[in-house]
């Protein structure tokens, strides 16, 4: 099953409010893919610039199709997320 990864960096002073908007980021994400799993996750300690570093991480119980994972970068481009958001997918590991 596929897994998405998306992180980017946040300046500490805009923390409050880029939490307000991935909160409302996610409530239309479920609303449009109920299934979908979101977690949000941030680095332990920022950057010497001032920066955390966040991850949204996705799965969904189908797995993740490409509609889904282009629904979420034109929704985060739509609602104002970080724009410099780095995206990966990864498989469980082949045993």
């Amino acid at each position: 099953m596929l897994s998405l990864f998306v992180y980017y960096k946040v300046p500490l002073e805009e923390h409050a409010q880029c939490l307000s908007l991935v909160t409302q980021f996610e409530q239309a994400l479920k609303f449009k893919w109920p299934a979908l799993e979101m977690e949000i996750a941030q680095r332990p300690n920022p950057t010497a610039e001032g920066l955390e570093t966040w991850m949204e991480i996705y799965k969904h119980p189908a797995g993740l199709t490409e509609e889904i994972m282009t629904s979420i970068a034109q929704l985060a481009a739509e609602m104002g997320l970080p724009p410099k958001r780095a995206s990966e997918v990864f498989i469980p590991v082949r045993r």
